[in-house]
């Protein structure tokens, strides 16, 4: 992606310009983003400069008070002809799902190197145009008054309520369909049509996108929060966080332990020391059923919940994998459960012995509201037998909800160490944290957003070499209920466990 200062100090040709016509009413102008980006009150979101998808969300989004996210956009018009007048611009951008949320479009200004954080984020002027919802496929806005012939343009997208945080695809989304452009369209002396003329045809809809909304200025995103120009990165990193849509190869090495703030970032897919064998990007808009088998109509003795295949539970939006917990009466087996969850396993598909095993992902759990609600990434051995790696639990309510919790095991009687763990900075579900686990034949080591919590091996563990030499297969659910209490009153649903990727290395 181009810095703002780089946009702004160079206007390029970015993209194919249709030629303008001899006649009053010139074709449209297509022009791409020149680069994007989140501004993030959430000290977890890190380097937002590079992203898949970008991110919006009110003030107190996800009850976070400070939690904010702006989408911001930097294009270079540079193809309007000098006779240009009545010039009518539309900002496109794509959500991968309906929201009740209502957004709005500002102009914004900025500086040579915006990093992302929230300290630095370009100012904004009042709205150029809103929309009450968010519609699947392109959001169209008129921000005619903010191009009045070639130069720099930079456009932010806020979200105003729903709080939670909205997705959008970014100029980095693998789809070059769906990526935000600016649709202009002019005349050279024609009466220029009423306030609010619709804008033109979209241009290059993402495969199975619907009709563009019929006003001018359609709904935007819902998702993460603000996004504003930045300043290139060395290398971009893959999908948000959020995950985040498809992700590009070639992503730089993750940050440095020790580095919280950095580590919550997506780290990258180069890691010192270690080849990547296999991922889970979510950058699809299903889940790979290539990689996992899901659950269904699976009712446990340990927990309260039935899994389920249904997509209500389990779904990919925005480079980011769901496992929804709702309560929802269902019938599961010998008899009705009162809540559906997800499990999803590589049970007969994928199985590895050793490795540096990764997850990104936002628990849905706060100190109040989250009793019962356990999710989890763990490992089991391929052949059914003993033992068990816990690379996160992270189960609710008042006394839990703060930590994450690793844990060894060598049966179900129970025989098993574990512990938990406070986090560098925040807690599970204040945003996106990381969560790894480094086995080798003769130690496993657990860090927290990059910085090692836990260690076990033979000295330790009786009978670490017992259990801890043979494949063991991935294991992501969201469990409700079980030994850590049932939900009560309280707790909220629906809940979701988000996951921006799964990645597994091997020397």
């Amino acid at each position: 992606m181009l810095g703002l200062g780089v946009f702004c100090a160079g206007l390029v040709v970015l993209g194919t310009a249709t030629v303008p016509l001899s006649r009053a009413d010139a074709a449209p102008i297509v022009v791409p983003v020149a680069a994007d980006a989140t501004a993030s009150q959430v000290p977890e979101d890190g380097d937002t400069t590079a992203r898949t998808a970008l991110a919006s969300c009110p003030q107190l989004c996800d009850g976070n008070p400070n939690g904010r996210r702006d989408a911001v956009f930097a294009f270079a018009v540079a193809e309007l002809p000098p006779g240009a007048k009545r010039i009518r611009a539309t900002l496109r951008v794509w959500s991968w799902q309906p929201f009740p949320a209502r957004v709005a479009v500002h102009r914004a200004t900025g500086e040579e190197d915006w990093p992302g954080d929230w300290s630095r984020r370009p100012p904004l002027d009042g709205a150029l145009a809103r929309a009450e919802r968010v519609v699947t496929g392109f959001n169209d806005f008129d921000v005619s008054d903010a191009v009045t012939g070639n130069g720099p343009v930079a456009l932010a997208l806020t979200q105003l309520d729903l709080g939670s945080r909205i997705y959008w695809a970014s100029r980095e989304n693998a789809d070059a369909a769906i990526r935000p452009r600016l649709v202009l369209t002019y005349d050279r002396g024609a009466r220029r049509g009423p306030a609010g003329t619709p804008a033109p045809a979209p241009v290059g809809p993402g495969p199975g996108s619907p009709a563009p909304p019929p006003t001018s200025a359609g709904p935007p995103s819902a998702d993460p929060p603000p996004a504003t120009p930045f300043a290139p990165s060395a290398t971009p990193p893959p999908a948000p966080p959020a995950a985040a849509p498809p992700a590009p190869t070639g992503t730089p090495a993750g940050p440095p332990a020790g580095d919280p703030q950095r580590a919550t970032a997506a780290a990258g897919t180069r890691v010192p020391g270690w080849r990547l064998v296999w991922s889970d990007e979510f950058t699809g808009r299903d889940l790979d059923r290539s990689k996992w088998n899901l659950r269904d109509r699976e009712g446990r003795d340990i927990d309260r919940g039935c899994n389920v295949a249904d997509p209500a539970n389990t779904f990919v939006s925005g480079g980011v994998l769901t496992l929804r917990a709702e309560r929802r009466t269902v019938p599961c087996g010998a008899q009705p459960r009162a809540y559906t969850q997800s499990y999803l396993d590589t049970i007969g598909r994928t199985s590895f012995r050793y490795g540096r095993f990764e997850v990104r992902a936002q628990s849905p759990n706060g100190p109040g509201n989250s009793r019962g609600l356990w999710p989890a990434f763990w490992l089991r051995p391929e052949d059914g037998g003993r033992g068990e790696i816990d690379v996160v639990e992270l189960p609710g309510g008042a006394e839990w909800y703060r930590d994450a919790t690793v844990a060894i095991f060598h049966d179900y009687s129970p025989v098993k160490q574990d512990v938990r763990i406070p986090l560098p900075a925040g807690y599970p579900g204040d945003g996106f944290h990381t969560y790894t686990v480094e086995w080798e034949p003769d130690a496993i080591r657990w860090y927290v957003d990059g910085r090692q919590v836990w260690r076990r091996d033979r000295a330790s563990t009786p009978w670490f070499d017992e259990v801890f030499h043979k494949p063991y297969n991935l294991r992501l659910n969201f469990q409700v209920g079980g030994w850590l209490g049932d939900p009560d009153a309280a707790t909220r649903f629906p809940a979701d466990f988000r996951v921006d990727y799964v990645r597994v290395w091997q020397r």
